[in-house]
């Protein structure tokens, strides 16, 4: 292929090119004031959206959340509790 035909088939690469300057340019930043209110604002709603959300919950899921242990620990606890349940009602009957 001769070096012509080459050109057409690679394109070539823009080595540098002068970006338009308005692209560049920041938005002005907000002063110290206005993003200590924004943020106050925020924390506000957070705090509003999680109370929402908590009393949404179903009770079972609203108590685990007072107990310091995960949901699998609590249903594994439950279960041995309901196990012992049941034997000590299968030995009351069966000492009868």
């Amino acid at each position: 292929m001769d070096r012509e035909h080459q050109k057409d088939i690679v394109p070539e690469q823009d080595s540098g090119s002068v970006s338009d300057p308005e692209e560049k340019q920041e938005p002005p930043q907000k002063t110290l004031e206005e993003l200590e209110l924004e943020n106050q604002r925020l924390r506000e709603e957070h705090e509003l959206l999680l109370k929402e959300y908590k009393a949404s919950l179903p009770l079972k899921e609203r108590m685990y959340d007072r107990v310091p242990l995960t949901v699998r620990q609590l249903d594994v606890i439950i279960g041995l509790l309901l196990t012992a349940l049941v034997a000590v009602i299968v030995l009351g009957l069966v000492d009868r």
